[in-house]
């Protein structure tokens, strides 16, 4: 059975359930998350002096990573180590906050969400969430590697999730490289921002 943790993604509340076991990446500034790549890396791949270079390599690679998030408004960063004890599962997920785009709004005051998603982020799938309508595309990609042609694929998902109050948009975005196949981890990460909850609004 999966172990999953619910964790805070955001100062006033905001929660996500992950299965597995996950890291933050932080990215109040380049030097921590250096420091913390190098923890990381370190633990997972061990100290040995034959791979120095590539634990270097690696911490350049997610400090890159984390400059390039923030760069784009990025303001969590996860990355999945295992989906179950001892069964490694790479995946990122990077989570922003958004305006709705300007032809959005004309149907998000007539209160069509689901129209708006549509109109303002194309090639969207809208389905129903926990607080209403959230829209997903995908895209999928194949490479063969090795003498035998070996097939791996990369899936990118994105999610729009509308805030409650219809304020904004929370983004999300998934890359899942060397995968068997997309649906059973398309259907999984439809479920992890489907657990996503905002914080109850203040009273008074």
């Amino acid at each position: 059975m999966t172990v999953a943790k619910q964790i805070r993604i955001a100062a006033d509340g905001m929660r996500i359930v992950l299965p597995g076991t996950w890291v933050r990446l932080p990215l109040d500034s380049e030097e921590s998350a250096r420091a913390f790549a190098k923890r990381l890396v370190k633990r997972q791949a061990g100290s040995a002096d034959r791979i120095a270079r590539t634990r270097r390599e690696v911490v350049q690679e997610l400090v890159g990573s984390a400059r390039e998030a923030v760069s784009i408004g990025v303001h969590t960063y996860l990355m999945s180590l295992e989906i179950l004890p001892g069964v490694p599962f790479p995946a990122a997920l990077l989570l922003r906050d958004g305006d709705w785009p300007a032809e959005s709004r004309e149907l998000l005051a007539q209160g069509d969400v689901a129209g708006a998603l549509q109109a303002g982020y194309s090639k969207v799938e809208v389905s129903e969430g926990r607080y209403g309508p959230v829209g997903r595309r995908w895209e999928l990609e194949r490479q063969a590697v090795g003498a035998d042609a070996e097939e791996f694929l990369t899936l990118r998902l994105e999610y729009f999730v509308p805030y409650p109050d219809g304020s904004r948009v929370l983004m999300a975005r998934a890359n899942l490289s060397n995968i068997p196949g997309a649906e059973p981890f398309a259907t999984l990460f439809d479920e992890i921002v489907d657990s996503i909850t905002f914080a109850e609004p203040e009273e008074g």
